[in-house]
């Protein structure tokens, strides 16, 4: 799991220039697999899940501490993800008119 704009200083309210990085690096990590398949002579697949919106975060645990986020937000990628079709990014409406407006 990634998350792009949890605090102030990466959080982008106006140029959501967050999303614009979290889209790219989406976008290389399909590059990367592509790159690893063809010189390791594998078919790895990976699916991609993007979505944008609120999320609650905080450390869990007491013997072993982990930062993790919740949310509808996150549990919407994670269901794209687990449903998408191998080798793409499956993004929501709200995600692809930011990006549509990007220039993506």
């Amino acid at each position: 799991m990634a998350a792009s704009g949890l605090n102030a200083s990466t959080y982008d309210r106006e140029g959501r220039s967050h999303i614009a990085a979290l889209a790219d690096y989406a976008m290389h990590l399909m590059e990367q697999m592509k790159y690893i398949n063809e010189h390791s002579f594998n078919n790895f697949q990976m699916k991609i899940g993007l979505n944008m919106g609120p999320v609650v975060a905080g450390v869990i645990g007491a013997r072993k501490p982990q930062y993790d986020i919740w949310g509808n937000t996150v549990n919407v990628s994670s269901r794209m993800d687990s449903t998408g079709v191998p080798d793409r990014i499956q993004v929501t409406t709200d995600l692809y008119q930011v990006l549509a407006a990007k220039g993506y």
